[in-house]
């Protein structure tokens, strides 16, 4: 079983992997801690992609990232992302030749992803591997367009205010983001 992580989850300023959290700075191949990456890009030209965000976030901050959301939309989002569908779909595409497509439509909607189109690549890993059966994925931008949709005000307010403090102070960046809204699952 290949569980090399695909080079899509590297990071854009050097094409290595990611090494640390974002939050605590916590050794991310070392293997002891589960951590995921999320990366959103907007489809600019066929075959050209602009990232708008990346980020690896190891589970205790992630989990701790998660308390600060309303009751409201942790519900959702379990809804969502937590229910036994998803999962399904993600493990029958791991026993599938996945690599092969997994960037091109949206895991929820089936939806492919097409000029200026949004849409953003999530993964869990483990000691610079794939945590097997945990299928990278695509979020696709009708799907992102229907959880900002359900999220709380407050929930909104707290991703704004991490993706301020942790995504950097990047003036290009920051204008690229001033219309988005940071989603992360």
């Amino acid at each position: 079983m290949n569980l090399e992580i695909p080079n899509d989850f590297n990071s854009d300023s050097d094409d290595q992997p990611f090494t640390a959290c974002k939050i605590c700075e916590r050794e991310l191949s070392n293997g002891s801690t589960p951590y995921t990456i999320e990366k959103a890009y907007k489809r600019v030209d066929e075959g050209q992609d602009v990232t708008l965000f990346e980020v690896a976030i190891c589970v205790p901050c992630a989990e701790k990232q998660s308390e600060k959301m309303s009751k409201e939309s942790k519900a959702y989002l379990m809804k969502m992302m937590g229910g036994a569908s998803f999962l399904e779909k993600r493990q029958s595409r791991w026993s599938k030749d996945w690599r092969a497509d997994w960037k091109s439509n949206c895991l929820f909607s089936d939806e492919e992803i097409k000029l200026n189109d949004e849409y953003h690549i999530v993964g869990q890993f483990q000691g610079g591997k794939i945590i097997p059966q945990m299928t990278p994925f695509v979020i696709g931008q009708t799907y992102i367009e229907e959880i900002q949709e359900n999220l709380s005000k407050e929930t909104k307010e707290e991703m704004d205010r991490f993706g301020e403090q942790f995504l950097g102070p990047d003036p290009a960046l920051r204008a690229l983001l001033k219309d988005h809204q940071f989603v992360m699952v």
